[in-house]
């Protein structure tokens, strides 16, 4: 799907960010209410994408730029909260599977990942700085885990703050590398981490 498209469709995209915040609030255990806004912070607007195949994690400034740096086509007033939308994951996966290689963002050798498997915010309930997992494939319904980050990268370790999954995917954050210490999961989205808000360093999903 082109982003040039995808911008005529603000307010259903709106609308689609809203049915995956509340899927968050709904998952969460115990705790914060429906529509609770206690601890949204304003943030960074950077969005970053992260392969699963390589690890390698390419930022930028905007989700504007993000989003014209994946589809090649102009991007204008996203946030990094739409683009936990439906159609904007879908124009992101479609700029993925469509690219060239692109020096300086596919490693040389490396498959085309074309499925974003989650989007993880330095915020509560999506907002903020976004990171955007991706894979050359998603999720099924066996309990076996799919893709792992044994490790996030120095910038996004203990940041995250909540999540939602895509792609089938249930995720599941440790609070030390290699999935070690409390644990937070598995989930199909979170607005909220509880124990381990900022204390993210490795993530498994399934």
């Amino acid at each position: 799907m082109e982003v040039g498209v995808v911008r005529t469709m603000t307010n259903r995209l709106v609308a689609g960010v809203a049915g995956a915040v509340a899927l968050a609030v709904v998952v969460l255990p115990g705790g914060t209410p429906a529509g609770a806004t206690a601890g949204v912070t304003e943030a960074s607007d950077e969005a970053c994408l992260v392969r699963a195949a390589t690890g390698r994690v390419q930022c930028y400034p905007s989700a504007d730029a993000l989003l014209e740096a994946v589809t090649g086509e102009p991007a204008e007033g996203f946030s990094t909260t739409d683009l936990a939308a439906p159609a904007t994951v879908a124009a992101i996966e479609s700029g993925l599977a469509g690219a060239a290689e692109a020096p300086g963002f596919r490693a040389p050798g490396a498959p085309l990942a074309s499925v974003v498997t989650a989007i993880f915010y330095d915020g509560t309930y999506a907002t903020g700085a976004a990171l955007v997992m991706e894979a050359p494939g998603g999720c099924d319904d066996d309990s076996g885990v799919e893709w792992a980050w044994p490790t996030l990268t120095p910038e996004w370790r203990n940041r995250i703050r909540s999540g939602v999954g895509y792609a089938r995917c249930d995720f599941k954050v440790w609070n030390h590398a290699w999935y070690d210490g409390a644990a937070y999961g598995f989930v199909a989205s979170s607005g909220y981490f509880g124990a381990l808000d900022r204390a993210a360093n490795s993530v498994r999903m399934r």
